[in-house]
């Protein structure tokens, strides 16, 4: 037996993997540019997109139809906001530096 989905919950839904691609994704050019320089700025900004990640893997687990924990349900605003601090770390990794 199926439970309904709403409209909302699909949109939270894609919004939690959204987050969790991003961050996915975005974590991987801080790691290569660290390995070059040796800066830790590099490793803490992977750092911070690895935890976003899990983050949104959370909260992808709290919108399925599993029995997820009480905790892991995050509303639409949330992810929102989250959605954002993960797209303007994006925006920082791929801005180009200046020569």
């Amino acid at each position: 037996m199926g439970s309904a989905v709403s409209a909302v919950g699909l949109v939270e839904l894609f919004v939690a993997v959204l987050i969790t691609g991003v961050s996915c994704v975005n974590a991987a050019p801080p790691v290569a540019a660290w390995r070059r320089s040796g800066e830790a700025r590099f490793l803490l900004v992977s750092g911070a997109n690895g935890f976003l990640a899990l983050l949104g893997a959370l909260w992808t687990w709290g919108q399925l139809p599993w029995n997820p924990p009480s905790w892991t349900p995050a509303p639409l605003p949330i992810l929102a906001v989250t959605l954002l601090a993960v797209m303007l770390f994006l925006a920082a990794t791929l801005w180009p530096r200046r020569a």
